[in-house]
């Protein structure tokens, strides 16, 4: 068993049924909800409590059963909305050592979670798949290429949430994926081939706008080339996501010359 499994403050709760309610109450309690944001690091270390192949049926059963908790059993901003959102993260980190029907309850998981009307559990599904995709990336991948064509706003802004996270773009064959697919999501935006609902589509914008120039910063030729594709179309909304990622400062200041051509094209 890993040793960090063993230092974790929530493991030995974990190992008995009858301190499942303390364990809440402590989630509760610690959750920093309502408020602007949530106690990412208790969320965090409950998760990790999860990376074991040891994790028993009970415990299993009540992230399930947290998972499953609907807008109106646990609202935005309260304290309840804390236990569905540790549970996803749970599961996420979980996934390696479960068995392939828990796999795949938990994929399943994370995709319902992306479409959820609450913001912190959309963000949930990104952070759980993050940690999936630290030790499989090629989960992920496979997740998000069976669902793309198909995805919704909401569902697309998972994908690049997801991928705009630095452990996963370490290696250049994922960086070139992520490019590849905001592209793909940029020229369906351009073509006009989903109807976007207003809220829907500023969310996916918003996830665009900063999370291309993470993928650009880590592979700038491939990058750049995909941003001089867009920056010269006569769509108002790609142009603002291109203007908003040649303004971060991870590209602004290390390739200022780069930035500098794609500006003049946005203003040719």
């Amino acid at each position: 068993m890993n040793s960090k499994v063993l230092k974790n403050r929530f493991y030995d709760d974990l190992q008995n049924a009858n301190q499942f309610a303390e364990l809440e109450n402590i989630l509760l309690s610690e959750s920093n909800l309502p408020g602007p944001r949530a106690n990412l690091e208790i969320a965090d270390t409950f998760a990790n409590a999860f990376a074991s192949s040891m994790v028993t049926s009970e415990a299993w059963n009540l992230i399930l059963k947290w998972i499953d908790q609907t807008g109106a059993d646990a609202p935005i901003n309260t304290p309840c909305e804390f236990l569905p959102f540790c549970a996803l993260q749970a599961m996420g980190a979980y996934f390696y050592y479960a068995e392939l029907t828990r796999k795949q309850i938990i994929l399943e998981k994370c995709q319902a979670a992306m479409n959820d009307d609450r913001w912190r559990m959309r963000e949930a599904a990104a952070m759980a798949l993050q940690r999936i995709g630290e030790r499989e990336f090629n989960v992920i991948q496979s997740l998000f290429d069976s669902i793309a064509l198909q995805a919704n706003p909401l569902e697309k802004r998972a994908f690049v949430a997801t991928l705009a996270h630095p452990p996963l773009l370490k290696e250049p064959s994922h960086v070139l994926y992520a490019l590849q697919l905001s592209e793909q999501i940029l020229d369906e935006i351009t073509a006009g081939q989903v109807n976007y609902i207003a809220e829907d589509y500023r969310v996916l914008s918003k996830g665009l706008e900063y999370a291309v120039s993470l993928f650009v910063e880590r592979a700038p030729e491939a990058g750049f080339a995909l941003l001089a594709k867009f920056a010269g179309s006569g769509d108002k909304r790609i142009q603002k996501i291109v203007k908003s990622n040649l303004g971060k400062a991870r590209l602004a200041k290390k390739f200022s010359q780069e930035v500098e051509q794609i500006q003049r094209l946005l203003n040719g």
